[in-house]
């Protein structure tokens, strides 16, 4: 009743918010992407390439919630939402050419929905020196919200929510002290392996085995041989699906069943990939599975999905893309129709245990520009995914 009620009185006040384009709006004083009838958000997102089947989604479940919002209510105080999502196909030396251009040329208001690390990182000190706000990017790097900057805003959790919670989780709920580290060699890789292993220390605990790969490799044998002499009984991955792929299925050929756990590049796709080597994994998850039966927000993001998208199968992609998008929307109502960047961050700065019905709660501050705090344990069982727990890191 209580969830019934929130979602009438949002829909309420939404109607009122959303419809208002009859009042006097004052005219805005030359403010990025901002004119009677229009707000224009700018993103950078791969389209082509080998990220692409990541990106293409991405675009979808943003733009799927901005056309339900434009359709539904006629945008935000009267003015549409132009949503201009540019390919830059994974390259940072594009990314700062696609974003100079959304910036400079297309003059829009924020970055809202961006993807990758490496991507943002290429941009992040020309978008804070020009005070483009930048809302929800996709990716856990810690640089994204740590130290705050005025005008940068995560979803995501970090890695080192990430980091701290697989090793707490390991210890203190599954009881584990001979565990071992696999890692891949890049920034992701290394950043989780540090909060990791801070945290595993902070336990008393030191692995027993920790094996780093090339992001390129292939061959998979030899580091799963060093995990199972060392006896590791739990082992943390920390790399993408593909890699976690080849990794569980040399170790079932080794008749090697350790507990494992991954972090959020781990999805139910892994069966897939790895058949039943998949089976019990325990990973991360910040997003209520879109397939979840009788949850009615996973209902409603489906259905807008296939509606502006036919076919388009929900995705994790999709889908924190779509709740990103949302909370674009929510403090763009709060900031007024009078609208600048600045009433826009302040608008942010108020959000307390915001949420939609599909993620864990999310609270800013002045000080405090992160994302999700407390993360979903979830395990692979019988083909798919099965809620264990919310786990708060920051509570031990």
């Amino acid at each position: 009743m209580l969830r019934k009620m929130k979602v009438l009185r949002w829909l309420v006040v939404s109607a009122l918010v959303f419809t208002v384009a009859g009042l006097s709006i004052a005219q805005q004083e030359e403010v990025p992407g901002v004119t009677a009838d229009t707000i224009k958000l700018g993103s950078f997102i791969a389209q082509s390439g080998a990220v692409a089947p990541i990106g293409i989604p991405v675009v979808h479940g943003a733009q799927t919630w901005y056309n339900f919002i434009n359709d539904q209510w006629g945008g935000i105080y009267g003015r549409k939402i132009e949503f201009i999502a540019l390919d830059d196909g994974f390259n940072p030396a594009n990314t700062v050419a696609v974003v100079k251009k959304l910036v400079e040329e297309e003059k829009v208001f924020a970055i809202v929905n961006p993807l990758g690390t490496i991507t943002y990182q290429a941009v992040f000190d020309y978008l804070v020196q020009n005070g483009v706000p930048v809302v929800s990017p996709h990716g856990n790097a810690v640089f994204m919200c740590q130290p705050t900057v005025h005008t940068a805003f995560s979803i995501q959790p970090n890695n080192i929510a990430f980091g701290r919670t697989l090793a707490q989780y390991a210890v203190l709920k599954l009881e584990k002290q001979k565990i071992g580290i696999s890692y891949v060699q890049d920034a992701f890789g290394a950043e989780l392996y540090q909060y990791v292993t801070d945290e595993l220390s902070k336990r008393g605990v030191t692995p027993v085995a920790t094996v780093s790969y090339p992001g390129t490799e292939t061959n998979f044998s030899s580091y799963v041989l060093q995990l199972q002499q060392a006896g590791a009984e739990a082992v943390i991955l920390l790399g993408y699906l593909a890699d976690a792929a080849a990794i569980l299925r040399e170790a079932e050929t080794l008749g090697y069943k350790p507990q494992w756990l991954g972090t959020n590049t781990i999805t139910p796709v892994l069966y897939q990939l790895a058949g039943t080597a998949a089976e019990d994994l325990i990973f991360i998850g910040f997003a209520t599975d879109p397939g979840t039966p009788y949850h009615p927000e996973a209902y409603l993001f489906t259905l807008l999905l296939n509606r502006y998208f036919p076919g388009e199968a929900p995705s994790g992609y999709s889908e924190i893309a779509y709740i990103g998008a949302q909370m674009v929307t929510d403090a763009l109502s709060i900031a007024g129709p009078d609208l600048t960047r600045e009433k826009f961050i302040q608008a942010l700065e108020t959000f307390k245990d915001w949420e939609h019905g599909l993620t864990p709660k999310i609270t800013f501050s002045p000080t405090d520009h992160c994302g999700i705090e407390a993360l979903w344990l979830v395990a692979l069982r019988g083909g798919g995914a099965v809620f264990l727990e919310e786990w708060d890191w920051t509570q031990y």
